[in-house]
Parts: C-alpha cells; structure tokens; sequence
C-alpha cells in the first residue's frame, strides 16, 4: 500500500470513529463536553481527508468524490482506499 493510501486509510478511521462517537452521544446522553471535544476533531478529519484526496495524485474519482460526503466520506473513502490498494 502506498505511503498515500495508508495515509486515506489512516485519516479514515479517525473521521469514521468521531463521527460514530459523536452520533452515539447524540442518540444517548447528548453531553456538551464530548460534542464540544470531538466536535472540532471531527470536523478537523473530515477536511483532513477531503484536502488530501483532492491532492493525492493517482487516485480515482471514486475515491476522491466519496471523500467528500459528509457523515459517511470516510467510510466510502476507506472502502474505495482498499480498492484501490487490492487493484495494484
């Protein structure tokens, strides 16, 4: 796997974990402390991944498109890193 797709792969995970936090405390507790910690964090991930499958060269237009959706980009974005990581 190339330094760019474990880098996706990486930021990915991250995103998808804040925003799966962030969703679970909105349908549990709703405590302000974790939205307001993870809030910025996650909004942090999400650009981190969108700015760098933009800016990655070689990567399809799939991977770079799902980057961009929120809520689930880094689902898609770790789906189609493994993709492309199998593809050669």
């Amino acid at each position: 796997m190339s330094p760019l797709l474990r880098t996706l792969a990486v930021l990915s995970v991250l995103e998808l974990i804040t925003v799966a936090v962030l969703l679970g405390n909105l349908a549990t507790v709703h405590d302000d402390a974790v939205t307001s910690v993870l809030g910025p964090a996650h909004g942090a991930t999400y650009l981190a991944v969108a700015t760098t499958a933009l800016l990655g060269r070689g990567l399809a237009g799939r991977t770079r498109a799902g980057a961009l959706v929120p809520a689930i980009g880094g689902l898609l974005t770790l789906l189609n890193v493994r993709r492309e990581a199998a593809r050669g």
